[in-house]
């Protein structure tokens, strides 16, 4: 019998591998540093382009055309899949298609499988919370940090005995045929471009946070707030290109992040009343389908301002006077915003540098670099990445890139 597969990230691209592997009857172990699954798409609300939940895809090649909710997918009921949260690779070695892995899970506190969410501690405890209605596993966590004087009670009166206050860190040793690399983006938080003044004022925020925002899910119930005060925003102004085309940060295009605007726009202008909103560029980039995107949000009445944001000055009130430098017009212009939102270079995420050079594998700016073009999921000797792990990369895409990647394995499996 073939070892299992490793595949390092539970995002949209680690799910989707991990669970067509399992539907193939192939042993598979998916980890996640995090207490739920989901990765960068748990947070950013509606999915482009057609404005889905982001956890709504089209079903496996078998059941085309069947849409599927992964936080509905029962994860941790196939047989064949191994799903390990809060856990992180410790250790890589061995020769390709007998890779020893050291795993390091932290705490169980909350057994996933015996968790009904019933509410019961989430009614007695602060330390108990569920991170989202769309987590997977469904199930609450538990941070041992807001422990306070109800949090044993709590797990005393569990229904099910689901919650064990002493669990501890462990560590496990497998044996894999196959890695595959689906670690994600992390959104570049620009504390030291100054220009821009993010850290400084509270109304100054990035595409994430205000996608958070837009979320129904989120704090403010979808109203838009701003965020020092609370009282509901009706300028809106989004600057592209912050930190990426930048020789001093990231010299590469973030790919998505004029449709992560754009997409934020058409929301603000059509479903949450009466928003102007301005967008100040270097270029638009809404490549193939994306470009009805930019379309509707003209028509809606967007503001786009070729050019770049020179200075920025907070006021009493909470709004922020902007000075733009419209390059088209050749003329400086000003502006009285309510929220200014950062979209940020797309950077690899914390511990890419160290699995890169632990499984000597080439690196693209950061991001896992392939072996070659025409293979471009292939980074090794029985080693795969896909999704944004080659760098940033739409949903459909990274859908794509994994069940190339399940393909190519199954192929070799023959």
């Amino acid at each position: 019998m073939s070892n299992p597969i490793l595949v390092i990230g539970a995002g949209v691209a680690g799910m989707t591998a991990a669970i067509e592997l399992a539907d193939s009857g192939i042993k598979t172990v998916l980890v996640e540093k995090l207490q739920t699954t989901g990765g960068n798409a748990l947070n950013l609300y509606k999915a482009f382009p057609t404005d889905d939940c982001f956890y709504c895809f089209e079903g496996n090649r078998w059941r085309p055309g069947i849409r599927k909710c992964f936080y509905r997918s029962a994860l941790i009921d196939q047989p064949n899949l191994d799903l390990k949260m809060d856990c992180k690779v410790e250790s890589i070695t061995g020769p390709p298609g007998k890779f020893k892995v050291v795993l390091e899970l932290g705490p169980q506190y909350v057994n996933p499988k015996k968790c009904t969410m019933c509410g019961y501690c989430l009614e007695k405890s602060k330390a108990f919370s569920l991170l989202s209605p769309q987590c997977q596993p469904q199930a609450v966590v538990y941070n041992p940090e807001l422990k306070d004087d109800e949090t044993k009670n709590a797990a005393e009166g569990c229904p099910t005995k689901a919650i064990n206050l002493d669990a501890e860190t462990s560590k496990e040793t497998l044996t894999v045929s196959d890695i595959i690399i689906a670690t994600g983006f992390h959104e570049m938080k620009p504390v030291n471009m100054d220009e821009y003044g993010y850290g400084t004022h509270p109304n100054i925020i990035t595409q994430l946070e205000l996608a958070q925002i837009l979320d129904p899910n989120g704090p403010s119930k979808g109203a838009v707030l701003r965020p020092s005060d609370g009282v509901p925003a009706k300028r809106v102004m989004m600057v592209q290109c912050v930190g990426s085309r930048d020789e001093n940060y990231y010299p590469y295009c973030s790919k998505i992040c004029c449709i992560f605007a754009l997409k934020h726009a058409k929301i603000l202008t059509q479903e949450r009343g009466d928003i102007e909103v301005g967008v100040v560029y270097m270029d638009i980039r809404t490549y193939d389908r994306y470009e009805e995107y930019y379309r509707e949000t003209r028509k809606s009445g967007v503001e786009y301002v070729r050019g770049r944001v020179t200075r920025i000055d907070p006021q009493k009130d909470g709004s922020l006077d902007i000075i733009v430098y419209d390059s088209l017009l050749d003329k400086y212009l000003k502006f009285s915003v309510d929220l200014f939102v950062l979209s940020s270079a797309l950077e690899p995420p914390s511990g890419s540098s160290t699995l890169i050079d632990t499984l000597g594998l080439s690196s693209a700016s950061g991001f896992v670099g392939s072996i070659a073009p025409e293979t471009e999921v292939v980074v090794g000797n029985h080693i795969y990445a896909c999704g944004s792990a080659l760098g940033p990369a739409e949903v459909p895409e990274s859908v794509t890139q994994a069940r190339a990647v399940v393909s190519k394995i199954l192929q070799g499996r023959k």
